[in-house]
């Protein structure tokens, strides 16, 4: 049970640098409609994010994590792929951006309000199409 929605609380937003959770409720509402989609746990992996954390991740200066509309994710028994097209289901992420990691095994989501698409593969940010045509060969699930 979370202290959020029924599924999310907001300690698994908090910045593991300073403990801080400033969660945007658009974001955590649209993860409970995902989470509900799916019928699996969705863990966030990164939520919210300090300054001096997301500098030490590596993170985009204007990250969306900064404000607390973004969280990295793992979708219980899916692929980074399937994880995008269930991601894609939901409004505020389809008006949203989706960031799809498949070799890290997340995706990145947020509510930043315009839509936005990406992929990472060996390092590099590339069209996300490219990242999907390798779906068939990547079809293995992740925890």
């Amino acid at each position: 049970m979370g202290d959020l929605t029924r599924n999310f609380s907001r300690s698994e937003f908090a910045c593991p640098c300073c403990g801080r959770a400033d969660v945007d409720m658009r974001l955590v509402e649209a993860l409970q409609e995902l989470r509900d989609l799916a019928g699996v746990p969705v863990r966030v992996n990164s939520g919210f994010r300090c300054a001096k954390h997301n500098r030490e991740v590596g993170g985009a200066r204007r990250s969306r994590h900064l404000l607390g509309e973004a969280a990295d994710i793992v979708v219980k028994g899916l692929t980074p792929e399937r994880m995008y097209r269930l991601a894609e289901q939901v409004e505020a992420f389809r008006n949203g951006g989706i960031g799809l990691y498949p070799q890290q095994g997340f995706i990145h989501v947020d509510v930043r309000g315009g839509r936005a698409r990406w992929a990472r593969l060996d390092g590099k940010y590339v069209a996300l199409e490219k990242a999907l045509q390798n779906e068939g060969g990547n079809d293995h699930a992740t925890a």
